[in-house]
């Protein structure tokens, strides 16, 4: 089968490798789309630590063409959304369900022709679901894991800087779970049209306008109930800070470079009561992010496909901002 192997900076080759082989509770899926995340672009742009040569791409959907002893053979021919990475079984991460956060969680990358999972790693769609939008649901399971870290205020307002795809599946979740207004902020054009389809109530263009003045006349000077910083970028973390009200909730979406420093005035975190929280992964969260996926109206995110072949035409398609969601087609 064919893989596109990552082999550091931007480049990537397109290599030969053994077909993999169901061993015991495991399938084999033919991978139908895996999507590219900001963290392998980052991966490419050194910000990210990890180390070439390397199979990226965690974010897929496919086809179980292969069981091994012990997993269901109705599994055979069925859609799956899958979970890309499994975990020791034995640490407390593991214990609590958190394979993201295992030390020595095990990582199968999607951008290949066929990749063999636990059985447990991978779900049969809903109805209503696509396969393709179903590559989506590793990264709606990220948003919808930190929106589960705090109650959504009744009648909230909620304000996600950045529309890239974590910002628009944030928004999508946060509607979900009771926000009243949704405002987004993004330069890009495309971005700020996609997030009023998706329910945007107000978009604002950064680049054009004052945000800080914007979200202030439109909460009376109090600024947002919520705020999800979704571009991992710590002068907007800063001003996410800001623009969070008292006694409001700041959700960090976006992944900040290693080693980045979180701008704040502690006496301010005190003084207006502040909550702050992050989340990495998918926590505990995919299988009822894939229960939401056909009720989200996100299916217009895929906004670029590309052959596994022209992977590295895809990574400088999606690294430029183009639309929301560049994929993989194995």
């Amino acid at each position: 089968m064919k893989v596109a192997t990552w082999r550091g900076e931007s480049r990537f080759t397109i290599d030969e490798a053994p077909d993999p082989v169901a061993g015991p509770g495991q399938v084999v899926v033919a991978v139908h789309a895996a999507g590219i995340c900001g963290t392998d672009i980052h991966a490419t742009q050194g910000r990210f630590p990890w180390t070439p040569p390397l199979v990226l791409g965690h974010e897929y959907s496919g086809v179980v063409r292969e069981v091994g002893r012990g997993a269901s053979r109705r599994l055979l021919g069925r859609a799956v959304a899958c979970q890309p990475s499994f975990g020791c079984g034995e640490c407390a991460a593991c214990e609590a369900g958190r394979i993201s956060q295992c030390p020595r969680a095990v990582r199968v990358g999607g951008f290949a022709e066929r990749v063999a999972l636990p059985a447990t790693c991978v779900h049969p769609l809903p109805r209503g679901l696509d396969a393709t939008t179903a590559a989506l649901t590793e990264p709606a399971a990220c948003c919808l894991a930190g929106l589960e870290t705090f109650a959504m205020p009744r009648g909230a307002t909620v304000l996600v800087i950045g529309g890239g795809i974590m910002g628009l599946l944030t928004m999508a979740l946060a509607r979900r779970r009771g926000a009243r207004r949704l405002i987004l902020s993004d330069p890009i054009e495309e971005r700020r049209r996609i997030a009023r389809r998706l329910g945007a109530h107000v978009v604002i263009d950064p680049s054009r306008a004052s945000l800080r003045d914007r979200v202030m006349a439109l909460t009376r000077g109090r600024g947002a109930d919520v705020v999800c910083e979704a571009v991992g970028k710590p002068e907007l973390v800063a001003e996410a800070i800001a623009l969070t009200r008292m006694t409001g909730y700041l959700q960090l979406v976006g992944v900040n470079p290693k080693g980045s420093l979180l701008p704040l005035d502690l006496w301010d975190v005190h003084y207006r009561e502040l909550r702050i929280g992050g989340a990495f992964g998918r926590g505990t969260a995919f299988r009822r992010a894939l229960a939401l996926m056909p009720k989200l109206g996100v299916k217009r995110l895929v906004t670029a496909r590309f052959p596994l072949e022209r992977i590295g035409d895809a990574f400088a398609h999606a690294a430029a901002g183009h639309g929301a969601k560049t994929v993989i087609a194995p």
